[in-house]
């Protein structure tokens, strides 16, 4: 436990220094105190080379960007039998982007390539069960690509089309308000990420088309040949997702609606025996922001709703329902805080041997915006019937500290 804390907090001062230690010494040191032979004819001190090479590659459209996440959680209450004490995971996550109008002469073209590491036990095994992941951020020990596409607008942005390898809920599937729960329940749907949907830590390859043809409404599709898959076994099959967006404003507040639907091709063991050669969904997701002070736009309250249905003969979940609020900037004087509160219920199939016809989960959690790109967040989340069987109702304490570079 010591080392893996020691080698995320290696990793984020490495990654701390690298950004800001040349920014300090450049404050730090005038002119006249650069040592001899470090100076230009003019006087003054080279620039870093580090520095020069990411200016360089962005005047080519050639950007990196990503962040250090550091997750701890402890059982308070509850777990499985014999669950350890402390759980500690961190991962390292960098993006690299192709602007290819700036770097090729070809507009409205954009390359991505996401890499990831990640180290430490998963919170299933080691801590508790549960249908839907505790941490989001729970996954297998890896240093891998997991992510790489190409994306061309086209039609001055009215249409946008993308081929590679991604999560399909960096598109679809999304939870405004939602994305800073840690539980998986509240950033993705329940009744298809426990069960085919590929998301983090490995994308599928396909492809997915987005249409804007009037302000505020979005029609998209999409279809993935490799679906990650939380079962046991491999179905094959194809991912078919479409989805459809309408986002306006009510009173100055923003609200959002996204209804959409989903089919594999796979072929699936029924529970109750045999196989079927396909399994489909139906998904919603509806957020308001509902007040906010006056002269600011970014604090305020908001809330989501989220509704999903998987194929009880196939799927665990047959039916999953979650809501939540969220306050950003709760005092003046913390405007970049945020506190949330979210409540999820998956519905369990019957055609299965859960103990329990349902998993329920509440989450809180207050982030503090600590420094420039450092959040601090601690969390608490209750599980009632984790895993549908008889592990007792649970209490996780979790803190995931988080820099953004």
């Amino acid at each position: 436990m010591v080392g893996l804390l020691a080698h995320g907090m290696g990793l984020m001062l490495v990654v701390f220094l690298a950004l800001a230690l040349p920014g300090l010494q450049s404050q730090a040191l005038p002119p006249a105190a650069t040592a001899p032979g470090r100076s230009d004819e003019r006087g003054s001190r080279p620039k870093n080379p580090i520095l020069n090479a990411k200016s360089t590659l962005e005047k080519h459209g050639i950007t990196f960007s990503g962040w250090l996440q550091l997750d701890g959680s402890t059982v308070a209450a509850g777990g499985q039998p014999n669950a350890i004490g402390f759980d500690g995971q961190d991962l390292l996550d960098v993006t690299t982007t192709v602007d290819t109008k700036q770097l090729l002469g070809w507009p409205g073209g954009t390359f991505m390539i996401d890499v990831q590491s990640h180290n430490g036990p998963s919170i299933l095994r080691r801590q508790m069960p549960a249908l839907q992941d505790p941490d989001n951020m729970d996954a297998y020990q890896q240093t891998s690509v997991d992510r790489a596409w190409f994306q061309q607008d086209l039609l001055s942005g009215k249409v946008q089309a993308r081929v590679g390898v991604m999560y399909v809920d960096d598109q679809y599937f999304t939870v405004p308000y939602g994305q800073n729960f840690v539980s998986l329940n509240f950033s993705s749907d329940a009744s298809i990420s426990t069960f085919v949907l590929p998301t983090f830590p490995k994308g599928a390859f396909g492809g997915d088309v987005f249409v804007y043809p009037v302000k505020g409404l979005s029609l998209s599709g999409g279809m993935w040949n490799d679906h990650a898959t939380e079962l046991s076994y491999d179905p094959g099959g194809d991912l078919y997702v479409t989805e459809e967006g309408w986002q306006s404003a009510w009173r100055g507040r923003t609200y959002k609606v996204q209804v959409g639907a989903w089919r594999d091709t796979g072929r699936f063991r029924r529970f109750a025996g045999g196989i079927t050669h396909d399994a489909s969904g139906e998904y919603a997701v509806a957020s308001q922001k509902w007040w906010q002070p006056r002269g600011s736009s970014d604090r305020g309250l908001g809330t989501f709703f989220q509704f999903g249905t998987g194929p009880p003969a196939v799927a665990a979940v047959r039916r999953h329902y979650g809501a939540g609020v969220v306050w950003t900037g709760p005092m003046s004087s913390r405007p970049h805080d945020e506190i949330g509160l979210a409540f999820s219920d998956s519905l369990l199939t019957a055609q299965t041997n859960f103990t329990h016809g349902f998993e329920n989960e509440i989450e809180a959690y207050y982030q503090i915006a600590a420094w420039k790109g450092l959040t601090v967040q601690p969390d608490v989340e209750y599980w009632l019937h984790p895993g549908g069987m008889s592990t007792p109702n649970t209490v996780l304490a979790l803190t995931r500290i988080m820099y953004t570079f």
